[in-house]
């Protein structure tokens, strides 16, 4: 019995500011979960400036690129499905998976263009420098959704740029619920209202120890050795629980020193939302399982992408491209590279 690909992204994004210049934005779990091999589907593209860029997954209605853009992205369907990147003029962003939650319009009507899903982060990357440029050029769009392989493509967006704002768009009845000054982290569904609000559950979360408390008597101190910070935060590997840690590591994350400190250290603070294979099959009569397929970086200053793939965690880059007439295409490596130190 072959088993059908589908898509079973779930990811993380946060956008961090710190004292630095740099302003980092990291994505997590990009790509499609496939039978085959995530090497096979899964690249990381560098477009340069002036590239046809086309709204849906065929080559109709391309527009030149005024910017360029490097970031991850899906192939073998029509055009590439881009879901994470950075552009030349510090845009950045990511596409995750909004199950049960997405609704696309059917047509775009005279005024607006339609625009693929799967085809929305490079349409923006190709033409808007900033996050208010994002939100006006979304006003003469509609997302109208083609079935890959029968299957839709369920998606939310969250983008953000230099000045450290963060808008999330989401997709809903309606048309698209546009959401600005965020807190700054998706995850997968339920929807963003849903998860702001559910962070009230855990107002009492702290990155300080607990005072010992005296009850009947006797002084009761915190297991850990003054490590109780963070105490309260959900441990499993749900979209609610990944938004909730997500939040307060944005919030509490110490910034680094510079670009490749920065970088380090968000690569460290994002470990806790990894989805290791194993833990959640994505079906009872297949070996396929979701997990983190990659993690990345960006930085909004110098355009530089950052990534490390589940099956290799030394860190490589791809730098914003300089003028030319060819899309390049970098794989994600096919094993662990090891600093043999004797």
């Amino acid at each position: 019995m072959e088993r059908k690909k589908g898509w079973l992204t779930s990811g993380a994004f946060a956008a961090l500011c710190g004292t630095t210049k740099e302003t980092l934005r990291h994505y997590k779990d990009v790509g499609l979960l496939l039978p085959a091999h995530q090497g096979d589907t899964n690249r990381v593209i560098s477009v340069p400036q002036g590239m046809p860029c086309v709204p849906g997954l065929h080559g109709e209605g391309a527009a030149s690129g005024e910017y360029s853009y490097t970031g991850m992205a899906v192939l073998g369907f029509g055009e590439p499905i881009l879901v994470d990147g950075v552009n030349s003029a510090g845009l950045m962003g990511a596409l995750l998976h909004f199950p049960e939650y997405a609704v696309y319009e059917e047509s775009a009507g005279p005024s607006r263009t339609a625009v693929h899903p799967g085809r929305l982060l490079a349409w923006l990357f190709s033409r808007c420098a900033s996050v208010e440029e994002t939100v006006e050029a979304l006003k003469g769009t509609a997302l109208v959704d083609e079935p890959i392989q029968g299957k839709p493509l369920p998606a939310h967006y969250i983008l953000s740029d230099k000045t450290g704002e963060a808008v999330i768009i989401e997709p809903e009845e309606g048309g698209l619920s546009i959401h600005r000054e965020t807190i700054g982290v998706l995850t997968n569904s339920p929807d963003y209202r849903w998860q702001r609000t559910n962070l009230r559950n855990f107002v009492g979360v702290t990155n300080l120890p607990k005072a010992p408390q005296t009850i009947a008597g006797h002084e009761i101190r915190e297991f850990g050795e003054r490590l109780g910070g963070g105490s309260g935060l959900p441990g499993d590997y749900s979209s609610p629980s990944r938004f909730v840690r997500l939040a307060f590591m944005k919030e509490l994350a110490v910034p680094g020193k510079d670009e490749l400190d920065g970088v380090s250290r968000m690569f460290r603070a994002f470990a806790p939302v990894d989805i290791p294979e194993g833990l959640a099959k994505a079906d009872p009569n297949y070996d396929v399982y979701e997990q983190t397929l990659c993690t990345s970086v960006m930085c909004a200053e110098s355009g530089v992408y950052y990534f490390a793939p589940a099956q290799n965690r030394r860190i490589s880059a791809v730098r914003l491209p300089a003028q030319g007439t060819e899309v390049q295409y970098f794989d994600l490596g096919d094993g662990q590279d090891i600093d043999w130190r004797n």
